[in-house]
Formats: C-alpha cells, structure tokens, sequence
C-alpha cells in the first residue's frame, strides 16, 4: 500500500463532511450500480461465527470500521444474531448512518460512535468480527488501521475488507477504467456536487493510487491474519478480502 502524506486524517474528515449528503450517489457512480450487492457480499463473508465464537456467546457482535452513512451495517443486520458496532471519524457521515440505522439502534441490534480507525476504543477481542467497505484506502496509515481490526476480533474471528482497486493490466477493460474514471466520472461528479467537486476528484483518484488487489492482501497477511482471500468481485473494480486472526 502507498504511504500517506502527514495530516491526511484532517483533510479527510473536511472532505467527508462536505460530500456527506451525496456520498451514496457517488458510490453508485464509483460501483456502476453494483455497490449494494458488493457490500452484501461483504457481510455474507463475516460469518457465521466459528463453532468456537458460537459457544461463548449467543450473540454475534461485528464490528464496522469507516461505516460511512450506515450501508455495510445494515447489509451485516440482515443475518438474524447479530450486534452491530458502526463507527466512523466524520460527524457528518455518523449523522446519516444514525438515520439510516434507527431501528436497529432502538431494539438494541446496533451502536453508533465517533472513533478514528488507527485507535479503536473497543478492548482486545471484544468483536466476533471486523469489517470496513471502502475506508481502508482513505486512512492516513492503511497499516495500522488493519492492525487495530486484527486486534478488537477475537481468536478465530475474521476480518473482511471491501475495497475498490484498479484493474490491472492493459487490456480492453483496463483502459474503459482508465477512460471513465479520468473522463466521464470527473464530469459527472462536477455536475454533482458543484462547489464541493474537489472532495469528489479525491474520491476518485484514491481508487487508483491505492494500489492493486495484491497489496491489499499482502498487507493483511502482514498485519497477521492467516487463510487470507481476495474474490473479485463483478465489474473488475473491487474486491472482497477476508482473513482470519489465529487462535
């Protein structure tokens, strides 16, 4: 993965809260449409717990690291057992994940909280499993944020990542990419946002300087986690990766 500049976090947060109220809009466009069933894939791949987790607690609890306005932890609610803990730096972001979750959180399925990625307040092992959709990237230290998932989950539990990559190669498809992230998707995210264009030009050059799917999984076996995955996903754009903290 590629090194952060020093205050990235700072920038970032200012960037989330200004594009806060069309960011769903924007992962459509970032996804072509296919970022619901991404994420649905990506919480089908948290669980079921290991035998293990099962026996010591009725209830699963997960863990959503950079949850944005709330659509991974509402993929995660829809397997029955499940708590879900949603946590994200920006305010604005936290605000719509709040509405978007309200049920859940007043039957006691589902927290909201402001926290950093890089310095989780949850003890070690206290989540049967992590996962994030589309925030490693966006860390200052994608390193450290991975090694903060590895260690709130349990022994045995699993750490899954959703995360949007540049295709490689320079093929047919790898060069559509190239022509709709640096031509049709800038315009169209001009037309979007207007004064905030600039948020959305970060969104969209994160995807390709964060590196290939290679450096994601080697990252999050160098953070620890055994039996690591990457399925990639329909589009050729993202990515599911998913590994397993050792007993």
């Amino acid at each position: 993965m590629n090194e952060r500049p020093a205050g990235k976090s700072a920038a970032v947060r200012e960037i989330f809260a200004a594009v806060a109220r069309r960011y769903d809009l924007l992962n459509h466009l970032l996804s072509a449409g296919l970022d619901h069933r991404w994420r649905s894939r990506a919480a089908s791949a948290c669980g079921p717990p290991s035998p293990r987790l099962r026996r010591a607690s009725p209830t699963e609890t997960v863990l959503d690291v950079c949850c944005g306005t709330g659509d991974l932890a509402r993929a995660l609610l829809a397997r029955r057992g499940r708590r879900i803990i949603a946590c994200d730096f920006s305010p604005a972001m936290l605000a719509r994940a709040r509405r978007k979750l309200a049920g859940p959180i007043r039957a006691g399925r589902a927290s909201v909280l402001e926290a950093d990625a890089l310095r989780l307040p949850l003890a070690d092992g206290s989540v049967d499993a992590a996962a994030s959709a589309f925030g490693l990237r966006n860390l200052e230290d994608p390193a450290r944020g991975l090694a903060e998932m590895v260690r709130v989950v349990r022994p045995g539990g699993r750490v899954v990542v959703l995360e949007f990559h540049a295709p490689a190669g320079r093929g047919l498809w790898a060069a559509a990419f190239r022509l709709y992230f640096h031509r049709v998707l800038p315009t169209l995210a001009g037309w979007i946002a207007g004064p905030n264009r600039g948020g959305y030009r970060y969104l969209v050059d994160s995807v390709e300087a964060f590196g290939p799917a290679e450096a994601t999984a080697g990252a999050m076996r160098a953070a620890g986690l055994e039996a690591v995955t990457v399925e990639r996903l329909p589009g050729g754009i993202a990515a599911v990766f998913v590994g397993r903290k050792s007993y």
